[in-house]
């Protein structure tokens, strides 16, 4: 059965939107004037989902969490024994993300219509990823749907839990920076030019440390429009630079060598990667299968393609962790707790153990690097402030010095 988008008018003149089902558009408004609703617009909603990459563009706004809600609301129906189409609609009854309503409306339909839970997320790739398509086929395929959906909700919330540490703990040093700038901005750009005016009419032969200063204010007064077009011109010519897989597998390289920082952004991509890999493999996903799909959850490309590496020589018949002690990029711990976990049967609870610690790694070297980074900024602005003061006081003391003789 279709599902339907409805623009209607109620008795009191106000519009209301939402979804519905019906045989066809006629039966759809029908329901509508059932309801004492005035339809003004009704549409097909599977017509908006035709398969093209255009068709998805209304669903790219669905957030992580409402992603995870919608899971974890149809994981406890499910496990609860109702029948998954009724446990789909009973969902998106309670979805307020009107987007996300009309996707599960539509999965709906598509169980309805005799096919598989897994065959409907299909249609949908830009809301789903292949994680997690490929564990709800195989939970379908063992009988466990259930248990699968719970573990996915699990996962999505891990996933947004990691993604949030890093994206918060930038926050406030991405502010602190952004204040400084402009304050100092602010300074140079007007307060500087009106003060140090004050000296021109002594004819003196200002400090040195202020005739650089009023060197800088004038630049920056003078030329800050072209500061801003040189700094758009190089982005874009550093955009067009990157668009080269060659030079963006070295630039990403490179930046797993830098310290701290790249110690950080392999934790990241590699607890995603095992976190994945483990799930996978606990549902009965085949370990070249769950490295492939875990391939699409790394952002580094030098990595991306050591784990490709990785799944040819699991395919030639080496095992995962000789594999991994010959790609030698992930955290030697890691590698560590997969060959314990390899040689005891025991690979995918000891790959989601490792993305755990890695996770939990990630989380204290943020912490310790936010509150390094967060007085080291606040110490550089203040050097900055202190120098500009020094600056205009310098002449200052220098006619206090000649007014005295």
């Amino acid at each position: 059965m279709p599902a339907y988008d409805y623009v209607a008018l109620d008795a009191s003149g106000k519009r209301q939107r939402g979804i519905l089902e019906a045989d066809s558009d006629r039966l759809a408004r029908a329901q509508l004037r059932e309801k004492q609703l005035i339809p003004v617009e009704v549409s097909e909603s599977r017509k908006k989902q035709s398969g093209s990459d255009a068709g998805f563009s209304l669903f790219q706004s669905v957030s992580v969490n409402d992603l995870s809600l919608f899971t974890r609301h149809l994981a406890t129906l499910v496990q609860s024994g109702i029948p998954l189409e009724e446990a789909l609609h009973a969902t998106a009854r309670q979805t307020r993300h009107r987007r996300l309503q009309s996707v599960v409306m539509s999965l709906r339909s598509r169980v309805l219509e005799g096919h598989s839970l897994a065959d409907g997320l299909r249609d949908f790739p830009r809301v789903f990823s292949p994680v997690f398509r490929s564990l709800v086929a195989s939970g379908e395929q063992s009988g466990d749907l259930g248990q699968v959906l719970d573990q996915l909700a699990d996962y999505t919330e891990n996933a947004q839990k990691l993604r949030s540490t890093v994206t918060q703990a930038m926050v406030y040093p991405i502010a602190l920076t952004v204040v400084a700038i402009l304050v100092i901005g602010v300074l140079m750009v007007y307060v500087v030019p009106k003060v140090v005016a004050q000296f021109d009419h002594y004819g003196q032969t200002l400090p040195l440390l202020t005739r650089i200063l009023i060197t800088i204010s004038e630049a920056m007064a003078n030329y800050w429009m072209h500061a801003l077009v040189l700094l758009g011109l190089l982005m874009l010519a550093g955009r067009w630079w990157m668009k080269d897989e060659g030079r963006r597998k070295r630039v990403h390289k490179r930046l797993l060598r830098l310290p701290v920082v790249g110690d950080v952004l392999l934790s990241v991509d590699s607890a995603r990667m095992l976190h994945t890999l483990g799930i996978l493999l606990a549902s009965g996903v085949s370990l070249i299968e769950a490295i492939k799909v875990g391939l699409g959850t790394l952002n580094n490309l030098h990595l991306q393609e050591g784990m490709a590496q990785v799944a040819n020589d699991v395919r030639e018949g080496k095992s995962f962790s000789f594999a991994l002690q010959q790609m030698n990029e992930l955290p030697p711990m890691a590698v560590y707790m997969i060959t314990s976990g390899e040689q005891s049967g025991e690979l995918d609870t000891m790959v989601r153990r490792s993305a755990d610690n890695l996770a939990r790694e990630v989380e204290a070297r943020v912490s310790i690097m936010t509150s390094l980074l967060e007085p080291l900024l606040i110490v550089g602005m203040g050097l900055v402030v202190v120098t500009i003061v020094l600056a205009i006081l310098l002449p200052i003391l220098q006619l206090n010095n000649l007014s005295g003789f």
